[in-house]
């Protein structure tokens, strides 16, 4: 258990679901298993490949490298399919709530904060689509505390942004523009790209809704790729909208 999960529990202070903890916690349970047994088995492999190497027995340098290769594409399907998993709950059944307690528990059971920005990311973008906007925005803290990449700085900010759309807060939409401006010219990134793109149209967002512009509205909504395939985007999408018209 990290400082970050404790941080982060302190936010978002809800009940997990309980058949979801279950599920997510016996993942984590055979993810560590999984790297038990993997680990000691490629360091006796590698130390056989050493030896081949040795005994000019080529093949056994090659089964060595092959079986390296296997364990690590092994334990990253095992994660993949996982968040596959919980990305169907989201998308299938819109049970973010679900999802919210797959990701926390994972949370929990990492070992240090280097590789859980992706998690940080998916919970402050869950909580969002929970209308948790308060804990939203005391996620996006924690990014800003842990971690300086820019692609964490732009998910960041795109989170502050989405918060300020709905609170109608031009002065924070302008801010996270700027922000991500000064991404774009650092960055080579896609994410940074994309989320500068889709945040540079908020304003405008902010004016069809206010002027009753559908047609300019629906030509946004259109031009937001992730709004057609990602669920709550979707029906956040439709809402506002349905609000215009």
């Amino acid at each position: 258990m990290t400082e970050l999960y404790k941080e982060v529990r302190e936010i978002v202070n809800l009940e997990l679901a309980r058949a979801e903890e279950e599920k997510a916690r016996k993942y984590c349970k055979n993810l560590r298993m999984i790297s038990r047994i993997l680990m000691p088995l490629i360091v006796i492999a590698g130390i056989f490949g050493i030896y081949c190497i040795y005994a000019d027995i080529h093949w056994g340098f090659y089964a060595f490298v092959a079986f390296a290769f296997l364990s690590v594409i092994f334990k990253t399907a095992y994660q993949k399919k996982y968040i596959n998993y919980l990305m169907k709950l989201v998308n299938n059944d819109c049970s973010v709530a679900k999802a919210l307690t797959g990701y926390i528990v994972m949370l929990e059971n990492s070992r240090g904060v280097k590789n859980c920005d992706s998690m940080l990311q998916c919970i402050g973008s869950l909580l969002f689509y929970m209308g948790k906007f308060e804990e939203c925005k005391a996620i996006t803290g924690l990014m800003d505390k842990y971690y300086d990449t820019n692609v964490v700085k732009a998910y960041r900010y795109s989170l502050l942004a989405m918060v300020a759309l709905h609170e109608k807060d031009r002065e924070t939409i302008n801010v996270c523009i700027e922000e991500l401006e000064t991404l774009v010219s650092q960055s080579l990134e896609q994410y940074v790209r994309e989320a500068h793109r889709l945040i540079t149209r908020y304003p405008e967002i902010l004016e069809a809704e206010e002027t009753g512009d559908y047609a300019k509205a629906v030509e946004i909504a259109e031009a937001n790729d992730d709004a057609k395939t990602f669920t709550p985007k979707k029906v956040a999408s439709n809402y506002r909208l349905y609000k215009v018209a």
